[in-house]
């Protein structure tokens, strides 16, 4: 059976109708999230310290709109953290049509992976919150009393929690490109050396300049290059076991 092409207003309507979807999957979620927007910055305020003593941001407003904005934001990205799994799935959704059959079952594995791994990258990051913080905020001087700008504060934190998501999609791409045979398990293990050095410079990018930031951000991302040697020498043998079976 020959598939027919869908014309350009098909795939029009198609994509209007994803991101309709993603529109109010994401809409929902700011909802229920600015439901509990003061919780939520009291979280980033008072982040669980896992290795010393507990930790209170001191916060304050600089501008009227400030607490609002920053509510606002909050909410969204939180919201957007809740839709993520919808919107890849409607992603899956308008680009399924155009797979063929062996590429469309890596897609939820690719759905799951890519999910866990961003909220992981999260988790992460809110776990290590308040060794950076309390880094940072040991430069202040005697003389100095720290008061953060709360909507400059949610905005750091936005970043690095974007940031450490963003990084924990590493497996997620090796295997893309394993899958491709674009990349081997060998080139991974040949090129170690500079995927440190490589890693510690996006890290320097991400973060903000200290070295604190830079290897929390580094040594998760290395160890998530182990796995995805792991994972590239998986996907290796599962070929050569195909392959072995055809011929």
């Amino acid at each position: 059976m020959v598939d027919t092409p869908m014309p350009l207003s098909a795939h029009l309507a198609e994509l209007r109708t994803r991101l309709l979807a993603c529109v109010i999957a994401i809409a929902i979620g700011f909802i229920l999230c600015y439901a509990f927007s003061n919780y939520l910055i009291s979280a980033l305020q008072a982040p669980p310290n896992l290795f010393g003593p507990s930790l209170k941001v001191p916060l304050q407003i600089i501008a009227p709109a400030e607490a609002f904005i920053t509510y606002l934001k909050v909410s969204l990205l939180c919201g957007l953290f809740l839709a993520l799994p919808v919107i890849l799935y409607q992603l899956w959704l308008f680009v399924a049509p155009g797979l063929l059959e062996h590429e469309r079952k890596y897609t939820v594995p690719f759905i799951i992976g890519s999910t866990g791994l961003f909220y992981a990258g999260g988790v992460m990051f809110y776990l290590l919150l308040p060794l950076i913080v309390r880094f940072l905020l040991s430069f202040a001087g005697a003389d100095i009393k720290a008061q953060l700008s709360v909507g400059y504060y949610v905005a750091f934190c936005i970043r690095l929690m974007i940031a450490f998501g963003l990084v924990f999609q590493l497996p997620m791409v090796i295997a893309f490109l394993t899958q491709l045979g674009l990349l081997s398990s060998r080139t991974l293990i040949k090129n170690f050396r500079y995927a440190v050095v490589i890693t510690f410079i996006v890290a320097a990018i991400l973060t903000p300049p200290d070295i604190v930031s830079q290897t929390f951000m580094a040594l998760p991302t290395l160890l998530l290059y182990g796995v995805s040697i792991l994972i590239a020498r998986r996907i290796e043998k599962r070929r050569a076991l195909a392959e072995a079976e055809e011929d």
